[in-house]
């Protein structure tokens, strides 16, 4: 096939954006059976439910998929917030060709595209624990699952608490595309009434990304084993002048949970901005070993 043939220039114009994601949106059959290699694979009918499977919205992205639906799935993630850099319409010429540059590979393997919360990748990575396995840990507020999975992903038994049916329900699937075991609780720790089962347990980790509701606070240092951690990142003040939250009793104070935790060893704590320039409070402590 000639270099300058209608996909040779397609296929050299996608492949110029190398730094760009790869999301094929084609069916999971289609896509086992061929696609470029480090490829994420989200189908077009289950794009706007997995959308947190996406990288962040500031990365631009490079599409594949069937030509005629690719104009369909471009605009989703158009409207969704995504900037599509690059098209790769999979056709059968361009699929040869790509072939033949060694650039497909074969198989359900998708390449994650998602994050955790960096202090969650951080605390993973900075503070691994001298054991084989890890231990078990709590995600309170776990939503849709990208930190229970990465935790699971890394070693950890997970016990992920929400309490939206339909998060709980992304985090099942989830754990199951990635291979992983998650519990889950479905429990509103603001009005539930009943005692919560899963404070009854101790935890070598407990996880809460923001959210925050204070009268759990001591809970959750009772449920934290002996030599166990609490890793905390949460809207801190200051943030009312970007946007939500903006009710104080969804709002950190400074030194709250250097106070709260005073009797463990505090190993982080510090003010990280987000993108839309809200500041957070991040947090790791130590429980003293028994």
């Amino acid at each position: 096939m000639a270099s300058n043939s209608p996909a040779s220039s397609i296929l050299e114009s996608f492949l110029h954006h190398i730094d760009c994601p790869i999301v094929d949106t084609r069916s999971e059959g289609a896509f086992t059976q061929g696609h470029l290699k480090d490829s994420c694979n989200i189908p077009l009918n289950e794009l706007l439910v997995r959308m947190h499977e996406l990288p962040k919205r500031s990365v631009t992205i490079r599409l594949c998929e069937e030509f005629e639906h690719i104009e369909e799935a471009r605009t989703v993630l158009n409207k969704a917030g995504y900037q599509v850099v690059a098209e790769l319409p999979w056709r059968s010429d361009v699929a040869d060709l790509a072939d033949r540059k060694g650039l497909v590979e074969q198989g359900a393997l998708s390449k994650r595209l998602w994050q955790p919360a960096a202090v969650i990748q951080y605390f993973c990575e900075k503070f691994p624990l001298n054991c084989e396995q890890p231990g078990h840990a709590l995600d309170l507020g776990c939503g849709a699952g990208r930190d229970a999975t990465y935790l699971a992903l890394n070693g950890w038994q997970v016990t992920g608490v929400d309490y939206l049916p339909g998060a709980l329900e992304k985090l099942r699937l989830m754990a199951k595309r990635n291979r992983v075991s998650i519990n889950t609780f479905r429990y509103d720790l603001e009005k539930d009434i009943s005692p919560a089962p899963f404070f009854s347990a101790q935890y070598n980790l407990i996880c809460v990304i923001r959210y925050l509701h204070r009268p759990i606070l001591q809970q959750i240092k009772q449920a934290i084993a002996p030599g166990g951690y609490i890793v905390y990142q949460t809207f801190m003040q200051g943030c009312e002048k970007f946007g939500k939250p903006k009710n104080p009793k969804f709002i950190l104070k400074s030194d709250e949970l250097a106070k709260v935790f005073c009797e463990f060893k505090i190993l982080l704590d510090k003010t990280e901005y987000l993108e839309d320039g809200r500041p957070t409070k991040v947090f790791i402590a130590q429980k003293a070993a028994s």
